[in-house]
C-alpha cells in the first residue's frame, strides 16, 4: 500500500515538473525547420533568422547560440557572454522561425513594479540555452548598438560587447525578452 502511494506521488511530481518545464517555449522542440539550426546548414526553405535590431546602420543583429548560450549574430560571428568575457565564433546555431509569433516583450506580463520578485518571467519566454539552469533570450542597448544575451532569473540580461560581459539589471527594466505568442501551435 505504502509503495503504491509512493509511486503515485512520484508520477504526480514528475507530471507537474514536466508541465512546468513545458510552459516555456523551447526551440529544440519546434517543428517545420524552425528552432536552432547550425548556421552554415540553414537553407532558403528553412525559417527566417530572428532579428533583434542593428549593430550599426548597415549591420543587422540576429539571435544565435554558441556554447549553449544565446547571443548576437553580427557580421558572420556569434558573440556570447560568459564569466565576464565575450566569446565569438564563426560556427554557431541560428534561431529560425517561419511564423510571426516571436516578439520582443516585457520580462513580466506588464511593466516592472517595485517589489515584484526578480525571478518571475513570462510563461511564453523562449529558452535560449542552459548554464545548469535555463536562460532566456533577451536584448537591450549598449550605446547605439543592439545587443542580445541571456536573461538569468534574479539578475537580468547578460550580454557581451567589445570583449567584456555586461549586465542590464532587472531593477532597471531596460531590456526585453523574446516571447512566443503561438507556443503550443508549433
Amino acid at each position: 500500500m505504502r509503495k503504491n502511494l509512493l509511486v503515485h506521488i512520484f508520477v504526480l511530481a514528475t507530471t507537474i515538473a514536466c508541465v512546468k518545464a513545458a510552459a516555456y517555449s523551447n526551440p529544440h522542440n519546434w517543428l517545420y525547420d524552425t528552432g536552432w539550426k547550425l548556421n552554415i546548414q540553414a537553407e532558403i526553405k528553412d525559417g527566417s533568422k530572428v532579428g533583434a535590431g542593428y549593430h550599426d546602420s548597415t549591420s543587422p543583429v540576429y539571435v544565435c547560440q554558441h556554447m549553449n548560450l544565446p547571443g548576437k549574430h553580427v557580421n558572420g560571428m556569434c558573440y556570447v557572454a560568459l564569466r565576464g568575457k565575450e566569446y565569438g565564433s564563426p560556427v554557431f546555431n541560428s534561431l529560425l522561425t517561419k511564423f510571426d509569433g516571436l516578439v520582443w516583450g516585457n520580462r513580466l506580463q506588464g511593466p516592472f513594479k517595485k517589489g515584484v520578485l526578480p525571478d518571475q518571467i513570462r510563461s511564453n519566454a523562449v529558452i535560449g540555452g542552459n548554464e545548469g539552469f535555463d536562460v532566456y533570450i533577451c536584448k537591450g542597448m549598449h550605446g547605439s548598438h543592439t545587443v542580445v544575451g541571456k536573461f538569468v532569473r534574479g539578475h537580468g540580461c547578460y550580454y557581451s560587447h567589445a570583449g567584456r560581459e555586461y549586465l542590464l539589471r532587472v531593477s532597471e527594466d531596460n531590456f526585453s525578452v523574446l516571447v512566443d505568442n503561438i507556443e503550443g501551435h508549433r
